[in-house]
């Protein structure tokens, strides 16, 4: 089954890159959560259309291809895994990467942007990668993508929160970065747990 027909499935492929993806509605902790608040009052607040960069753009197409692939990925894993530690790892992404790429949908239709309704080639393969492994060989190369993902996915939203220009959408990567931080934190957690190789 292709990542697209996944997300069609989901009901995410309608407006729901980099080698990576990863995002939580329990940050866990209480710095986190009170990041999320003012984050919150930021988005709120910002309901002008204001100038989207290029940066801007691009850092959208990027988190919704994030999004879609950790949703879609996730749902797959919760119905394939072998182990409890990743199906579980598996359905909090799907959690908060829907609610993610709602609040996404919900700031680029406020700012005119059209995001991406499927990832990209990159992550299409990553994810066959992944879903060509057997039993719990699978469940490690999920684990260990996931966690990679996560690295390169914090990155990009660390470099929309100090670079990019239109308020809101700074305010969006701002508020999930704690999220991200915190399933990366899972991830490698997960790998411990299935005695695999960590992440760098």
């Amino acid at each position: 089954m292709t990542l697209q027909k996944m997300a069609t499935r989901a009901g995410l492929a309608v407006g729901l890159a980099i080698a990576g993806w990863g995002i939580a509605a329990t940050a866990g902790t209480a710095a986190a959560d009170t990041s999320t608040r003012a984050a919150n009052v930021s988005l709120v607040t910002s309901r002008t259309a204001q100038p989207v960069s290029s940066h801007d753009h691009m850092f959208m197409d990027q988190a919704s291809q994030i999004n879609l692939t950790e949703i879609a990925l996730g749902r797959y894993m919760e119905a394939h895994a072998t182990t409890m530690t990743a199906k579980n790892l598996a359905a909090h992404y799907v959690r908060d990467h829907t609610a993610a790429q709602a609040n996404l949908r919900a700031l680029a239709s406020r700012l005119r942007v059209a995001l991406p309704t499927t990832p990209g080639m990159q992550l299409e393969s990553m994810v066959a990668r992944v879903e060509a492994q057997k039993g719990r060989s699978k469940d490690a190369a999920f684990v260990t993508a996931s966690a990679r993902g996560h690295q390169t996915a914090i990155a990009v939203f660390r470099k929309e929160e100090s670079a990019g220009s239109n308020p809101a959408v700074k305010a969006y990567a701002a508020r999930y970065l704690p999220i991200l931080q915190t399933h990366l934190r899972h991830a490698k957690h997960a790998e411990s747990a299935l005695h695999v190789t960590p992440t760098r």
